[in-house]
C-alpha cells in the first residue's frame, strides 16, 4: 500500500499546485498592467489585487501556491517543503511553479527514512498575444496560429470558448441531475472520485461537456487545464468538427 499512498500524496499535490497556476496566471494580468501603467483602467481591480499583483513576481506567487498545493492532502507526513525552483515570468509569460518535497514512511524502506519528489506546474500567464488579432496577422504562417488543447484531447480548437472545452460548473441539485443532459445528449453519472455520498437535499456540480456529476468543486476530476499551442505541434490531431469548420 505504501507506493499507493505516496502516488496519492502526490496526485494531490500536483492538484492543488495547478489550482494555484491557474489562479496566479490570472493576477499575472495585473502584474502586467502594474508595468505598463495601465491598473487603474482594469474595471473590477481592488486595493488588494493590485497589491498582490505588485509582489507576486517576488514573493508572494511561491508561497501562495505551496499553500495551496498543502491544502490538498494531509500533510502529517509531507516535510521540507521548498519553492525555491519557481520562476514568475522570466520570460515575460511563462509561470512555473516547482515544489520540492520529502514524504516520510512510516517504517523504513531499504534504510530510507522519506523519499524526495517534486510536482510542477508550467502555464502561460493571461496577458494576451501580440499579433493574434488585428493588423499583421493576415501573413502569419497558418502552423504558427495559436489553437487549443485539453488535457488528453483528441482533437484541437481554433475556438477556445469551445464547449469541448469548457470547464464551467453549474450547480443543480442532486434530484434533478438525472434529468439533465451534456452537450452530446448524454446523461450524468456520479464522479467515483467526489459524489459517492451526494444523496437527496444536496447541490452537485455539472459541466456542458462531462459526463459525470461532482459533490465538489475543486474534485481532482475536474482539475484539467488547457493549453494554447502552435497548430503544427497538433495538426496531426485533426480539428473539432464543432469549432473547427
Amino acid at each position: 500500500m505504501l507506493p499507493a499512498k505516496i502516488m496519492m500524496t502526490e496526485r494531490k499535490l500536483q492538484a492543488g499546485l495547478e489550482a494555484a497556476g491557474e489562479e496566479l496566471s490570472q493576477y499575472a494580468y495585473l502584474l502586467d498592467s502594474v508595468e505598463q501603467g495601465n491598473l487603474d483602467g482594469i474595471p473590477g481591480a481592488g486595493e488588494t489585487a493590485k497589491a498582490f499583483s505588485q509582489n507576486a513576481a517576488a514573493v508572494a506567487a511561491p508561497l501562495y501556491a505551496r499553500s495551496r498545493a498543502l491544502a490538498y492532502c494531509d500533510t502529517a507526513n509531507v516535510s521540507h517543503v521548498s519553492m525555491l525552483g519557481s520562476s514568475v515570468r522570466e520570460d515575460g509569460e511563462t509561470l512555473d511553479l516547482v515544489m520540492d518535497y520529502e514524504i516520510s514512511f512510516p517504517f523504513p524502506v531499504l534504510g530510507l527514512s522519506s523519499l524526495h519528489r517534486t510536482v510542477r506546474s508550467r502555464r502561460r500567464c493571461w496577458i494576451g498575444r501580440e499579433g493574434r488579432y488585428g493588423e499583421g496577422t493576415d501573413h502569419v504562417d497558418e502552423d504558427e496560429r495559436i489553437v487549443y488543447v485539453g488535457r488528453n484531447s483528441t482533437r484541437y480548437h481554433p475556438d477556445r470558448s469551445c464547449h469541448y472545452l469548457s470547464n464551467k460548473l453549474t450547480a443543480v441539485s442532486w434530484e434533478s441531475v438525472s434529468n439533465k443532459r451534456n452537450t452530446d445528449g448524454s446523461k450524468y453519472y456520479p464522479c467515483s472520485a467526489c459524489a459517492k455520498g451526494a444523496g437527496k437535499g444536496s447541490t452537485v456540480y455539472i459541466m456542458p461537456s462531462g459526463g459525470k456529476y461532482h459533490a465538489l468543486q475543486d474534485c481532482k476530476a475536474i482539475m484539467a487545464y488547457v493549453r494554447a499551442v502552435k497548430l503544427k505541434e497538433v495538426k496531426h490531431l485533426g480539428a473539432c468538427s464543432y469549432c473547427g469548420g
